[in-house]
């Protein structure tokens, strides 16, 4: 067989990334779900592998390219098909609308707990890294019924907001936000942290966020809940009480220079009735210790001030923790670039959500083949694409009856 085509010359390749799918787990979790129920034709999981196959293969994907991809030989090849052989995209518009959730998060869920047990390692200080960070996504159609509101876009344009964890490989938790309150990441940060350290069994984790999650309560919360550390980046100007401060003059630091390392206890604003009877914001100390590392990065005469609950570790290494945040933002870029996560699929929310979990899953899949062959995001995407072609391809020509050794072709 001919070797001079590079692709082959993968560690690991498409089909094998595609067979690591738990498919007998789908269908267990299909029947568990009841997702099939009042389903003629688009299953549960059919939908779980047209979604895959679309966001792979179909630029700037659509409900319309969805419908053109299930009429495709190389769809149908691929997941081995021969049920109806078109559907309308209102049917599956109308499919997204009540189809049942569950399927998808938990396949999601199984998925991820599979794919970071092989892959997730712990990075610094034995640690593992959850960086926590949210985008937003607006409805340019103006079609979406629910969603939040902002800036001179209120009252035109919705807006969904989604809030990911990412562990440095896969993301590990999601949710949507439609509820104008979870504008603020005072909010939809804290929520996310909380919900699932709740689900780890392993509490050796640091989650890591930027400066929009600035709360003292929030921090305090954060604290109280046992086993749950964290990392975060404070405002330049917060209101502070020093209750004790180390010496850092002999301290080594790798990041630029250390101006301190101090024992703190935050202060929040009040509302209160002042002596004229109007409502005025006060400072109140919030009775909840935490440590704030200050340094000046290399090349930077702007200190950036980091807050935890890390005790036992180095300032160095808490400022190692947060130079890791930065992953979350390439991947969001990913997720839009790439993966088509800057547009909505459906507009209603059942549909949206399970956009999210089918494309959080796709993206494990890219990642995975991504580091494995040593790529960069839009090659990994583009040379899967090309596999996907060359595996249908060799399946054709099995189905046909003709011997894949005779040709350039891998057997699948």
């Amino acid at each position: 067989m001919k070797k001079s085509n590079k692709l082959y010359n993968h560690k690991i390749s498409l089909s094998e990334i595609l067979r690591y799918i738990p498919d007998e787990e789908l269908t267990v979790l299909a029947r568990e779900s009841r997702v099939d129920y009042c389903s003629k034709v688009l299953s549960g999981k059919l939908m779980f592998y047209l979604l895959i196959y679309g966001l792979l293969r179909v630029e700037r994907l659509s409900q319309r390219g969805l419908s053109e991809a299930f009429g495709s030989p190389l769809f149908r090849s691929i997941f081995n098909y021969k049920g109806c052989g078109t559907i309308s995209h209102s049917a599956i518009s109308q499919r997204f609308a009540v189809v049942n959730i569950d399927f998808f998060q938990r396949a999601y869920g199984s998925i991820y707990n599979y794919f970071s047990s092989l892959y997730t390692k712990k990075e610094i200080a034995g640690l593992y890294l959850e960086r926590v960070d949210s985008t937003l996504v607006r409805d340019v159609s103006n079609h979406l019924k629910e969603g939040l509101a902002a800036g001179n876009e209120a009252g035109k344009r919705k807006l969904l907001k989604y809030t990911i964890n990412f562990d440095g490989m896969f993301a590990s938790f999601a949710r949507v936000h439609k509820e104008n309150t979870y504008l603020s990441e005072i909010v939809a940060l804290p929520e996310n942290i909380l919900s699932h350290i709740k689900r780890q069994n392993d509490h050796a984790r640091v989650y890591i966020f930027d400066r929009g999650l600035n709360s003292a309560e929030a921090f305090k919360k954060m604290k109280n809940q046992q086993g749950l550390l964290f990392v975060g980046r404070l405002q330049d100007n917060r209101k502070l009480k020093v209750i004790h401060e180390q010496s850092v003059e002999e301290v080594a630091f790798e990041s630029g220079k250390l101006l301190f390392d101090k024992a703190v206890k935050l202060y929040k604003k009040v509302k209160a009735i002042g002596k004229n009877g109007k409502e005025v914001n006060r400072t109140e100390l919030v009775d909840e210790e935490l440590r704030v590392i200050s340094f000046l990065p290399v090349g930077s005469d702007k200190p950036i001030h980091l807050i935890t609950n890390c005790l036992d570790i180095t300032a160095n290494e808490i400022a190692s923790i947060y130079k890791r945040r930065w992953d979350i933002e390439v991947f969001f870029r990913f997720l839009k670039q790439e993966l088509n996560f800057s547009h909505f699929l459906s507009l209603n929310e059942n549909g949206i959500q399970v956009v999210l979990y089918m494309t959080l899953i796709t993206a494990m899949l890219v990642m995975i083949y991504k580091k494995e062959n040593e790529l960069g995001y839009r090659t990994a995407i583009r040379r899967m694409g090309i596999e996907l072609e060359h595996l249908v391809l060799a399946i054709m020509v099995i189905q046909s009856g003709g011997d894949v050794k005779k040709t350039d072709l891998h057997y699948p």
